[in-house]
Parts: structure tokens; C-alpha cells; sequence
């Protein structure tokens, strides 16, 4: 008898393995048209049209200009020494290209993950630490692959 309630509850314990797996592969994020997973990344309630990149560091990556322009910042980039300065009224960075070093006021900040340069040449830097760096609070479902920032409203 015990062996029968034994093999019935393994039974049941499958088919519920089974049954969570399954619904939850059904509602991953799918990857783009290269296998790559895209985080889905909102702005103050917007969604964005930024493509980030996922790479084993796990810091998202995203290309400098457009993540920027969807703060209303300006960057400024200089080709020679691959160095990225950004500034707001209250803050600013500089970051270069393949250095885990960034400047946040003047003050070194040790980084997860450096500014990388991609094979079509744009610069693609982390996206919590600058979102962070200008006031944002970043958020992550792992789930949905889904990164939201929020600005406070001054």
C-alpha cells in the first residue's frame, strides 16, 4: 500500500513538474532573429526602442547615444582615446572604452562590467550603472527579461 501511494504521489509530482516547466517556458522571452535575448527596457513608463545586449557578465549593454537621447543628455565622444563623457545639470561621467574605471563627479567608480566597442564601431556601456549614476531607480523581472528605470520627477 505504501508503495502504491508512493509511486501515485511521483506520479503527481511529475505532472506537476511538468505542468509549472511548461507554462513557464511559455511565457520566456523569445530571442531576436540571431538567438540573441533582448531585454525589454522602459524609461519613466515608456517603453524603449534601446537594444541592449545581455553579454556573461550579465550587465545589460546598451549603445550610448540612443540610451541617452532617451534622457535628453547629450553625450560627448571622443574617437581617439575612446573616452565617453555625459553630463546633466547635477552629474557627470566619463567612461572609456575596454576600462572597468569610471569618473561619477570626479570620483573613481570601480565598474561590473567596462564600455565595450562593437564590430559595427558603436560604444555599448552598462545600462544600471549610468541609469544609476543619473538618479534612476532600476528595477529587473528576470522572468520577462524586463529592465524599468525610473527618474524621480524634480
Amino acid at each position: 500500500m505504501k508503495v502504491k501511494i508512493l509511486f501515485i504521489k511521483s506520479i503527481l509530482g511529475l505532472c506537476l513538474l511538468f505542468f509549472v516547466s511548461h507554462a513557464a517556458l511559455a511565457s520566456a522571452v523569445e530571442p531576436d532573429a540571431n538567438g540573441v535575448y533582448r531585454p525589454i527596457i522602459i524609461i519613466n513608463g515608456e517603453k524603449q526602442e534601446l537594444l541592449g545586449v545581455v553579454p556573461p557578465s550579465g550587465s545589460t549593454l546598451v549603445p550610448f547615444r540612443a540610451f541617452f537621447k532617451a534622457l535628453n543628455i547629450e553625450p560627448q565622444f571622443d574617437n581617439n582615446s575612446k573616452t565617453l563623457t555625459a553630463k546633466s545639470d547635477e552629474t557627470t561621467i566619463t567612461l572609456t572604452a575596454g576600462k572597468r574605471i569610471a569618473t561619477v563627479n570626479g570620483e573613481n567608480v570601480a565598474l561590473l562590467q567596462s564600455p565595450v566597442i562593437s564590430e559595427d564601431q558603436h560604444l555599448y556601456v552598462n545600462l544600471r550603472f549610468i541609469a544609476e549614476a543619473f538618479g534612476g531607480n532600476v528595477d529587473f523581472d528576470k522572468r520577462t527579461l524586463t529592465i524599468s528605470i525610473d527618474f524621480a520627477v524634480k
